[in-house]
């Protein structure tokens, strides 16, 4: 089965110069590129499958886009609060950033590794992504990009 994250990569390779999603200035090169870097540090940090979970806190953005493509790349549960997470991002100055000061702008320069692509090997249809509305919604539950990074 294809996830969401399949598709990206797949949009990337054949439609590089389309938007992700209507109405965001990011598209699925840029997308593709950029949370292959926030996925890479994630799993450096230990986030992943059964693992650390993250909240973020923030509008729809480019940025926010970014970073929940690039936690589904890195099998990191996203969860509706900060409180439910190890790690949590909100917009401070219009800019999405962690509660230790952590910017994204700065992990999108992550060099990826190996890890990221060896990671999808271990994600699946019934892997748990993102709590959405107290539901745990899992990989296999979306069927578009903005499904995916919507709520």
């Amino acid at each position: 089965m294809k996830l969401v994250i399949d598709r990206v990569a797949e949009d990337a390779l054949h439609e590089p110069w389309t938007p992700l999603l209507p109405g965001l200035p990011l598209t699925n090169t840029e997308a593709w590129a950029q949370s292959g870097g926030v996925a890479s540090w994630l799993i450096a940090q230990g986030f992943g499958p059964g693992a650390r979970s993250i909240a973020v806190s923030a509008p729809d953005s480019p940025e926010r886009a970014v970073l929940l493509l690039g936690a589904l790349r890195a099998g990191a549960l996203v969860v509706e609060t900060a409180g439910e997470a190890a790690l949590a991002f909100t917009t401070r100055q219009g800019r999405l950033v962690s509660a230790d000061a952590i910017a994204l702008a700065a992990l999108v320069r992550c060099s990826i590794d190996a890890a990221v692509a060896e990671r999808r090997l271990h994600l699946g249809a019934d892997t748990p992504a993102r709590v959405i509305g107290g539901v745990c919604r899992r990989h296999g539950d979306f069927v578009t990009v903005a499904e995916a990074l919507s709520a």
